[in-house]
């Protein structure tokens, strides 16, 4: 039985890790860890788990044999510090830090202790995007050249998305970052350098952080591709991919599964105030939480590679670094791929 403390009681946590961990056979959830002792004991009754509050005293559970980190980016590296302190693994949602160095230091960490950590980046596991990705290795649509993902909502659901120093960044490094790892996934190569531009157009008063950007990316292989990420689309959500192949292309929309798309300014029969999505799957399933859970609990049982380890999170904010340093120097930069240690840097 592998036993797993999730850290973090909010929305991902609630809706999607936690039921979905719940039905992975083998697994125990054996606790929460939470700010508050309401909420971590609200988020916890439901799986018969311990609430904490004390991160440490959480993962030193000998009964913990992986640390879920479910919470928003400034927690990221004390938990997978501690994890690692402890001899425990890691899952860690998407962005896997603030910033270049922190998951550097949480590498580091891992490789010091023997552990793993995983990054929970849910698209490449997105039923639809496997479909796809098995049509485009089997030659449908020729050779790929081109790829394209927009993500989009119309406000962050935390305040503290708002805040650079909890969050590390704006729709960049909350959005784009999914968009990113589709565009990864399909070029088949890593992202060589990056033109970005973006700014702040509806939460100004509210935050210093980009709202909009728009990335321009262009992968060692020569394959083009485009991001379009936003916290700026009013009433509404995106989620669409595409391939471009010489002999075709693929478009996903994950939003085309739900029949039923509410905006409303007063409240509607099947939801409250502003977008409902009253969704015919579960977003567990639908999202591919569900597969990409299975496919860590595996991976820790088996101890065979993961299509997700932590480095791909870090690549991923190589990249989001890169569109930074071109928003600040106006011109297309170089992603740096190497982990910087204190000792230097290795490939």
């Amino acid at each position: 039985m592998i036993g797993v403390c999730v850290v973090g009681a909010g929305f991902w946590a609630r809706e999607m890790h936690l039921p979905a961990l719940a039905r992975i056979p083998g697994v125990k959830i054996t606790g929460v860890v939470a700010t508050s002792e309401e909420s971590a004991k609200s988020a916890a009754a439901p799986y018969g788990a311990r609430a904490f509050t004390d991160l440490e005293q959480a993962v030193a559970d000998p009964g913990v044999d992986v640390v879920d980190i479910v919470a928003p980016p400034d927690v990221h590296l004390p938990a997978v510090l501690a994890a690692a302190a402890n001899g425990k693994h890691a899952i860690c949602i998407k962005p896997l830090a603030r910033n270049l160095e922190e998951a550097d230091a949480m590498l580091a960490a891992v490789e010091a202790a023997g552990t793993r950590l995983f990054y929970a980046e849910n698209v490449p596991f997105i039923p639809a995007v496997q479909e796809a990705k098995r049509l485009v290795d089997a030659g449908h649509i020729g050779e790929v050249f081109r790829v394209k993902a927009c993500e989009g909502i119309g406000a962050p659901h935390s305040e503290w998305f708002f805040d650079p120093e909890r969050s590390g960044g704006g729709a960049m490094l909350d959005m784009a970052v999914h968009s990113l790892e589709f565009c990864r996934f399909f070029a088949g190569a890593p992202v060589q350098g990056v033109y970005a531009d973006a700014g702040t157009f509806v939460w100004g008063e509210r935050t210093t952080a980009e709202d909009t950007a728009v990335l321009t990316l262009r992968f060692a292989n020569g394959v083009l591709g485009q991001c379009e990420d936003s916290w700026s689309l009013p009433g509404a959500m995106d989620s669409r991919f595409e391939v471009f192949g010489t002999a075709g292309r693929i478009l996903i929309d994950n939003l085309h599964r739900q029949p039923l798309q509410v905006v409303s300014a007063t409240g509607s029969p099947v939801g409250g105030a502003g977008w409902s999505f009253p969704l015919p799957v579960p977003g567990l399933l639908a999202d591919g939480h569900l597969d990409m859970l299975t496919h860590f609990a595996d991976c820790v049982r088996t101890g065979r590679p993961s299509v997700s380890e932590g480095r791909v999170g870090r690549d991923v904010l190589a990249v989001v670094d890169a569109a930074a340093r071109s928003l600040a120097s106006g011109r297309r930069e170089t992603v740096r791929s190497n982990i910087r240690t204190n000792q230097g840097e290795i490939s």
